[in-house]
Parts: C-alpha cells; structure tokens; sequence
C-alpha cells in the first residue's frame, strides 16, 4: 500500500522543482552582475546618481533625489532626470555625455569611468561661485573622493546627504556656466519651508515584498494540491479495503498469490537487467 504515498511525494517534488524554477527564473530577470563588479552601464547609474544627488543638496533642493531612478537601467536614470527644475541632465548630463566623445581610445571599463568622474569634477570645480565658497568646495572634494573610491573599488558611493549643508549665500551663484546656470535655475525655482522627502525604497525592500507574494501563493496552491492528492488516495484505499472485506477467504488467498507471482516475477525482471 505504499504505491499511493509514493504517488503524493512524487507529485510534491514536481511541484517543488516548479517552485524553484519560477524563483530562479524571477532572480534571473532582475539580477545584476556581482557586487564590486558592475558593468559600465551599472557603473554610469551610479556614478550620475551620485552626481545629481549632490547637486540637489548643493543646491537647497534636497527633496529631488526622490525622482531619481537609481535602481534600474541607464536609461531609466537619464529618463529621471529630464524634467528636473535644476536641468542636470541639459547642463551636465548631455554636455559630458555627448556622443561618448570622453571615452574614445580608452579600452577598459576602468578608464572611461575615471575619464567620467574627471569630467564631472571639472564641469562643477569650473563655477566661479564655488570657487569663492571654501565650504561647497570642500563638499566637491567629498563628492569626488565618492566617485574615485567607487571607480576604484566597484561599491556603490551611497546615496545619503551629501555631507554638510548647503550654502545659503545665493547672491554668490551667478550663471557663468552650466553647472552655475543649474544653480541658478534653483535659486529662483526653491520653495521655503517644504519638508524633505523620504529617502526612496531600497531595492532590496522592493524585490522581497513580490517574492514574498509569490512564496505564500505558491506555498498555499501547493498545500491544496498534497490535500486534495492525499484525499483522493485515502478513498481508493477506503474502496480497496472495502472490496477486500467482501472476498471469501478462497478469494483473498487467490489474490494474495496473484500478487505474491507479480512481486516475484518484478524482482526477476530487475536481476535480469542488473
């Protein structure tokens, strides 16, 4: 009688290989390559969220790193930026970016990411207002030290506030460049008083919450399926038992040698192979 236990564990394998497999294949779409090995792409997500970050905390507009789409593809993160009031991508974004003329005849992943932060570095360190201010300087430095440790090591640069403060002397913030005319645009777009957003949903929260979703769902269709298995092996044992019950003991013995043959005649069968 252990054929229909068999029955019920074969079955619950297959449905837990199914499981797996659906789980692997949702790790498969939204994997990324290993930690301290991004690709360029990854790498340039990183690196421009960084960036822009610091230009909203050097700005006062601290609440615009909410927009930023810093967990999902390049393209994503550039889409984000568009329509920003500070105009990153107009005035820094596509300036350096360009047509990718800051990474011809470099060869490795390396040295088109420190060509990048070089540019950036250059294109905010140019602005005569900061120039004049000590302290926003000092927090550039901060910015590119994130940027070179990143580029050396591969671990994302974080994407907390962006050391002290921001300065408050707006008079001092004249557009003499891109980065100043960004500047400038935030000065005259602030709203005082408006309370700093939540720091945005870690991409670790945001991948858990639909996985968990999927395990309980696959956890109770499994549950239904070994009951209604398990339900349906008991009555076949209720009517075999039953059937026994109303054979002769002339009969029960005939059945009993019928299968004892069949036994027999399996386990030669499986030497004759062997």
């Amino acid at each position: 009688m252990l054929y229909p236990f068999c029955q019920v564990r074969n079955r619950a394998l297959s449905i837990g290989i199914l499981l797996y497999l659906m789980l692997a294949s949702c790790g498969v779409a939204g994997a990324q390559t290993p930690l301290g090995q991004p690709s360029l792409d990854e790498s340039k997500v990183q690196i421009w969220c960084a960036t822009a970050r610091f230009v909203y905390e050097d700005a006062g507009r601290p609440n615009l790193k909410r927009t930023l789409r810093c967990d999902g593809s390049l393209p994503a993160l550039v889409a984000s930026l568009r329509p920003d009031s500070l105009r990153v991508y107009s005035l820094l974004y596509v300036p350096i970016e360009g047509k990718g003329r800051i990474y011809k005849g470099l060869k490795d992943n390396p040295a088109r990411l420190a060509a990048l932060t070089k540019a950036i570095i250059g294109k905010l360190k140019s602005s005569p207002a900061r120039q004049r201010d000590p302290a926003r300087l000092a927090r550039l430095q901060g910015l590119e030290k994130k940027l070179t440790d990143y580029v050396q090591t591969g671990l994302p640069p974080g994407n907390g506030r962006d050391d002290a403060a921001p300065s408050t002397d707006t008079t001092a913030r004249a557009a003499t460049g891109p980065a100043e005319a960004a500047e400038a645009a935030a000065t005259s777009a602030a709203q005082p008083g408006r309370p700093n957003a939540a720091p945005t949903e870690s991409l670790f929260n945001r991948l858990v919450a639909p996985l968990a979703l999927i395990m309980s769902i696959l956890s109770l269709v499994l549950f239904g399926l070994l009951r209604a298995s398990m339900a349906r092996e008991l009555r076949q044992m209720r009517r075999m038992t039953s059937l026994a019950s109303e054979l002769s003991p002339a009969q029960q013995r005939q059945v009993e040698e019928m299968v004892a043959r069949r036994v027999d005649e399996a386990l030669r069968g499986r030497e004759g192979v062997g």
